[in-house]
């Protein structure tokens, strides 16, 4: 994998949720819009201006679309059936989406009025063709890979029945949420979506103006009119925020807590996070010893890492990603710190010294792998720390994954699926080679096939207690993105840092 594939590969995981086997209206509600409403008092600014990190060349199609400005862009002008809230699902354009029996058939239906930006309907035709779009995608479709698009079918105008090959209770985690921007007769190339906005003018290298879809709820829009502008300096979208240019600056550095003045900070949290996270190759010596994975955990003072390398605004990992999400398990913690444990192991294993292969792709990186050489230095294990081009870290993923220890990252997601997505022989994003042998398939298997929530709650967190113990990911911390924003500004939802300028439909029941 090419290092533009390995940034498709993490846009791909832009849009997340946790859902539970049923989804209906009553559960569509989020923490983000009971706070938009009480922040802003329900009126609509006249234009919302937006600064991200965006990159030339992109274009509003999921082939091309990598920054945070192009999918802000993407979202401001199609909806998803489904996208992340706080922390739970949220349905947008779907009212709801409920399996059969045996979750092999997903019913999906529409919210009651949906229209395009043309004044035509939104179909359960265009949703059948906006899926069969994105499962013919090189990057996306691989989430797609168990619909069967021929059988899938619409029940009538505003259902749809979406077929699967094998039973996926988490279709709507692990697959929707994933991605299912629905565009008129599924194609993107009319740019005629059913979003609260449309597109004035601009490129991926500017950003975008974006007039209302006057077809669109009038209270559900957070804005008269939409600007999305390009600036790929974090320092300079902070310095834009606190001088009032723009009203919403995403992905600002750890500093930003001390820096506005003018401005204040936003950070929704775990929900909202990078996993930084150390891999050691379960394949290779030393780390394909069970053992000395699990002295590698014991080893580390988390809390001092968070400190030392995030400045203090991240949040110590557990090994498992998914922190934040509502189905993270309850009673999982963080690891227990034994560095008298783990010297033993070290010691008897003759783990003297090892080379740690880093690279700043993310803040974060590179200080991490230096606190972790200075922390094992004190358990007798040398730690060489080689530092590459962050430009050409992932140029070569296939040789990246053979090397016994390195450094990376992750957006966060929920459990249900990031294990999938991370662990197995079948993962998009296996980097450690955990779960490739044994049971472990057939446990993601069976729970991915769980239709009662109990007991796939149960399965969910046997597997992360698994994957804590001897998984090959050490996860040190969650990297809390940082955002800031002028007053009035409301809680916007944000789907793996990318703001979606809309609320969310109110709950029915």
């Amino acid at each position: 994998m090419h290092r533009r594939d390995f940034l498709k590969f993490i846009a791909a995981a832009t849009t997340v949720a946790a859902a539970s086997p049923i989804i209906s209206a009553c559960s569509s509600s989020s923490d983000s819009e009971g706070a938009s409403e009480s922040k802003a008092s329900g009126k609509a600014l006249d234009t919302l201006r937006i600064a991200a990190f965006g990159s030339p060349g992109e274009n509003l199609n999921i082939s091309e679309a990598l920054s945070t400005a192009t999918w802000a862009a993407l979202y401001a002008v199609y909806e998803s059936l489904v996208i992340a809230g706080s922390a739970k699902p949220s349905l947008q354009l779907a009212s709801s989406a409920k399996p059969n029996d045996d979750a092999t058939v997903w019913t999906i239906t529409l919210r009651e009025g949906a229209t395009f930006s043309d004044g035509t309907p939104v179909t359960a035709n265009d949703v059948l063709a906006s899926v069969k779009h994105i499962a013919g995608n090189p990057m996306h479709g691989m989430s797609y890979a168990d619909v069967d698009v021929a059988a899938s079918k619409a029940v009538n105008d505003t259902t749809v029945d979406i077929v699967l090959s094998r039973p996926r209770a988490d279709f709507v985690d692990s697959v929707l949420a994933l991605n299912s921007l629905v565009y008129k007769g599924g194609d993107p190339a009319n740019g005629i979506g059913s979003g609260p906005y449309v597109i004035d003018s601009g490129d991926s290298g500017q950003g975008w103006k974006l007039t209302a879809n006057e077809h669109y709820p009038t209270d559900m829009r957070v804005s008269k009119s939409l600007e999305i502008q390009v600036i790929a300096d974090a320092q300079a979208r902070l310095r834009a925020v606190e001088s009032g240019a723009v009203d919403l600056a995403m992905d600002l550095p750890a500093t930003a807590q001390r820096s506005l003045h003018s401005a204040e900070v936003w950070s929704p949290g775990a929900v909202d996070s990078k996993g930084l996270l150390f891999i050691l190759n379960t394949k290779v010596a030393p780390f394909n010893d069970v053992e000395v994975r699990r002295a590698m955990k014991m080893a580390l003072d988390r809390s001092a890492l968070v400190d030392a390398a995030l400045d203090g605004t991240g949040t110590p990992g557990t090994d498992v990603p998914g922190l934040g999400f509502a189905d993270y398990p309850s009673d999982l913690s963080e690891p227990k710190m034994d560095k008298d444990a783990a010297r033993k192991i070290f010691e008897d294993k003759g783990v003297k010294k090892l080379t740690l292969v880093t690279a700043d792709f993310t803040p974060g990186m590179n200080d991490g792998a230096d606190v972790l050489a200075r922390q094992l230095k004190d358990l007798g294990v040398e730690v060489e720390v080689e530092k590459r081009d962050p430009a050409t870290y992932y140029s070569d993923m296939e040789a990246l994954k053979k090397l016994p220890f390195f450094a990376s990252y992750f957006v966060n997601r929920p459990l249900l699926s990031a294990l999938p997505f991370m662990t197995g022989s079948k993962a998009m994003f296996n980097l450690s080679g955990f779960g490739t042998e044994g049971d472990w398939d057939k446990r993601l298997e069976k729970l991915q096939a769980e239709t009662d929530a109990d007991a796939r709650a149960k399965q969910l967190a046997e597997l992360a207690r698994t994957m804590q113990e001897d998984g090959g990911e050490l996860l040190w911390a969650y990297a809390n993105e940082i955002h800031g924003r002028a007053a009035g500004v409301p809680d916007l939802p944000v789907s793996q840092s990318v703001p979606i300028a809309t609320k969310l439909p109110a709950a029915k029941n």
